[in-house]
């Protein structure tokens, strides 16, 4: 396994040079990179040129980092809507994510379907979002990317289950799991999804949380290694399951530390994660 890093984990005014030459330095192998609605530094946007694109690819070269995956912080609820103009509002976040992947050499793009809002049930979401992501099977597989359906803090996967259910309906190669071993550490256990889900993974996320007790107590996200997530276990389920890609750390820094502190904790945690998968 290699070590990656989400660019949302860097200050927001870096550039996208300094946030690859501080990658390089913690010693990280990749970078996730993200489409967002402004660009305050190293976001892709709707407005991003096919060249501009380029130039970030030729820093990630330049570096020795990988641009592994596309995120993007417009998913909330856009796959579970019907209207016209929200359909193509969620195709065209969709059609940038491709488009960066496509051109940076990445293999996969982040996408969160489903989204209960504006009236819209659990199942009138499930239905729509599917329909929705069918209708675009043509456009993904032009590109020749995948897209890993990620388990977010929405309501929609509340189970393993949910995931390969949603995931078996679509009835799609084009389609996969972006499993986050972090997000349901507040009510399930990361190891019991990795062994139901880690087959079907085409990337992963990490990150920590620290419960108020047992499950559903509530609590907060936290550092690597210092919450209730047992990656031990959950490591030794993913290479069970055959999973061998990135680890790619979505955390935020504490007040009390610089950064050059946070990347070099954050890297030296993927180390030791990545040990507790060598030794399974």
């Amino acid at each position: 396994m290699k070590k990656s890093i989400n660019a949302w984990s860097f200050p927001a005014e870096y550039s996208f040079e300094e946030c690859l030459a501080a990658a390089k330095k913690a010693g990280f192998d990749a970078v996730e990179f993200n489409v967002d609605r402004e660009n305050k530094g190293h976001s892709f946007t709707a407005d991003t040129t096919d060249g501009e694109i380029l130039e970030v690819k030729a820093l990630c070269e330049k570096y020795g980092i990988k641009p592994i995956s596309i995120s993007s912080s417009l998913h909330h609820g856009i796959w579970s809507k019907t209207g016209e103009e929200d359909v193509e509002y969620a195709r065209g976040v969709l059609r940038v994510q491709l488009n960066v992947a496509r051109l940076m050499g990445a293999d996969t793009i982040l996408v969160v379907p489903g989204g209960m809002r504006e009236g819209i049930t659990l199942k009138q979401a499930r239905e729509n979002s599917l329909k929705n992501l069918r209708a675009v099977e043509p456009m993904i597989r032009e590109s020749g990317v995948t897209v890993g359906l990620e388990n977010v803090w929405n309501g929609f996967f509340l189970s393993p289950y949910d995931m390969l259910s949603f995931l078996d309906d679509l009835e799609s190669d084009v389609f996969a799991l972006y499993f986050d071993l972090g997000n349901m550490v507040a009510f399930s256990t990361s190891e019991y999804w990795a062994e139901i889900v880690g087959s079907k993974a085409a990337k992963i996320h990490i990150k920590d949380f620290k419960r108020n007790g047992g499950i559903n107590s509530g609590g907060a996200f936290c550092d690597l290694l210092k919450g209730d997530l047992d990656f031990k276990a959950a490591m030794a389920a993913m290479k069970k399951q055959g999973f061998d890609g990135y680890l790619t750390a979505e955390v935020g820094k504490g007040k009390d530390v610089s950064w050059n502190d946070f990347f070099k904790s954050v890297a030296e945690a993927e180390d030791t994660i990545i040990g507790y998968y060598d030794q399974a």
